[in-house]
């Protein structure tokens, strides 16, 4: 009985995360606090993946979403609109995913201290203020990432290949720039495994499908370039950034601390483990995802919002369980020091739960989705951010900043600009305005 209860507590505890994620995430869409970016975006994609169809996504403005980023792997969510056709699905399914990626975490935490110092690097896991941001900003694809990431580390690190590869693919698949972690994967294979074999066709592989996929795949989908290069402060374009960095390989500590709100987010990441990874070779790993977020000129990459501490984070925790069994007589109460610091980071100084405390009524949200059910079902919508993910199962529903005509306009909040004189009332409730085209 005790040892099927030990070996049932992971999964217990990743359920227990799994139902809380899915709560708040809930809750906060609900109450109108999620947006058109990103919940909308996804929403609409992948409802049309549910019927077979590639729609254009008129939320972001492009014809295909894969010309955007490539997230082929996002298809596999389709069928769940088949039991639920809701946006709120992939939040219950990004909930899932992200708690499953603490599993990994215990098992190698349990292989190499034990299973008490395991269930304390798993909870640190799940909350890790990194974690909770990703979860509490509407819906990413990088939440297919983490699980691939977690498992496959723990494929690397314990050489279970099959589980390696396949992880591999998934991860290359949910998006582009992933593909640069499993080629770090790689590097640590070749220079700290000592498989040289492996290292380099892994290497090899992600890297030559990251080239492929910006240079080819995404321009033959969307017709132009790719355009998420930004990096000015290391040249014009890649080729130059390569060259940049080449010539003066400092560049990367140096552009990666210029600035206090990155010096503040790095300080908020590596404390809230303690700053056990840093000596950890594991570490390596995680250079990619640091390098593009920090490199950056974009602000928004160096904040503790949003989800990009989502595929750090599984790559923390196994580097924080990797020093804590090099200094074996203290690991359990290093981790639990972990668990204490990362939630005091959670809770009390970085607080991504925050904005749970910013939403309408529940009063409101009632009256406001009645008014938007008086939108008939595909009708073409011009809405307000917060409207869009409560809206978006439709061929086209836009920005309202966007609007070019749409038969319905739906209002947040305020007041409606009077020079929509070719609209009339159809429903004022809530916090909620929605108009139809005379």
């Amino acid at each position: 009985m005790a040892r099927a209860a030990s070996a049932a507590l992971p999964f217990a505890v990743a359920a227990g995360a799994a139902a809380f994620y899915s709560t708040i995430s809930i809750i906060r869409h609900d109450r109108f606090s999620s947006g058109g970016y990103d919940l909308g975006i996804f929403d609409q994609t992948i409802w049309g993946y549910s019927r077979f169809e590639i729609v254009g996504n008129t939320v972001k403005g492009t014809p295909n979403l894969l010309g955007d980023h490539f997230h082929p792997a996002l298809m596999l969510l389709a069928p769940a609109y088949w039991i639920w056709s809701d946006a709120r699905v992939l939040l219950v399914a990004q909930a899932l995913l992200l708690a499953a990626a603490s599993l990994p975490v215990y098992f190698w935490g349990r292989s190499r201290l034990g299973a008490e110092a395991a269930v304390l690097a798993q909870l640190a896991f799940l909350a890790f203020w990194g974690l909770l941001a990703g979860v509490i900003f509407d819906f990413h694809e990088l939440a297919l990432a983490v699980p691939a990431i977690s498992f496959g580390l723990w494929a690397l690190v314990e050489r279970r290949l099959l589980l390696f590869w396949s992880m591999l693919v998934l991860g290359c698949l949910a998006k582009e720039d992933v593909a640069l972690t499993f080629a770090a994967m790689g590097l640590y294979a070749l220079l700290v495994q000592r498989r040289a074999r492996f290292g380099l066709a892994v290497t090899a592989l992600t890297a030559g499908w990251f080239v492929a996929v910006l240079g080819l795949v995404i321009p033959a989908i969307s017709g132009r370039r790719y355009h998420y290069f930004d990096y000015p402060a290391l040249g014009r374009n890649w080729t130059a950034a390569l060259v940049t960095l080449a010539e003066r390989p400092y560049r990367a500590v140096t552009l990666a601390l210029d600035g206090r709100q990155k010096l503040k987010t790095l300080l908020e990441t590596f404390g809230a483990w303690l700053f056990l990874p840093l000596v950890s070779p594991l570490l390596l790993v995680a250079l990619p995802s640091i390098a593009e977020r920090f490199w950056a000129h974009n602000p928004a990459f160096w904040s503790a919002r949003y989800q990009y501490s989502l595929p750090l984070a599984p790559v923390l925790a196994f580097a924080a369980i990797d020093t804590a069994a090099r200094l074996r007589p203290l690991a359990r109460p290093l981790l639990g020091a972990t668990l204490a610091c990362g939630l005091l980071l959670s809770v009390l100084v970085v607080r991504p739960l925050e904005g749970l405390t910013k939403l309408w009524s529940a009063r409101t949200a009632l009256r406001s989705d009645a008014c938007l059910d008086r939108i008939p079902g595909e009708a073409p919508v011009a809405a307000s951010s917060r409207l869009v993910p409560h809206l978006s199962h439709r061929p086209d529903i836009r920005l309202l900043t966007r609007a070019e005509g749409e038969r319905y306009l739906a209002v947040a909040g305020g007041t409606v600009d009077r020079s929509r004189r070719r609209y009339r009332l159809v429903c004022h409730d809530g916090d909620v305005t929605v108009l139809r085209r005379s």
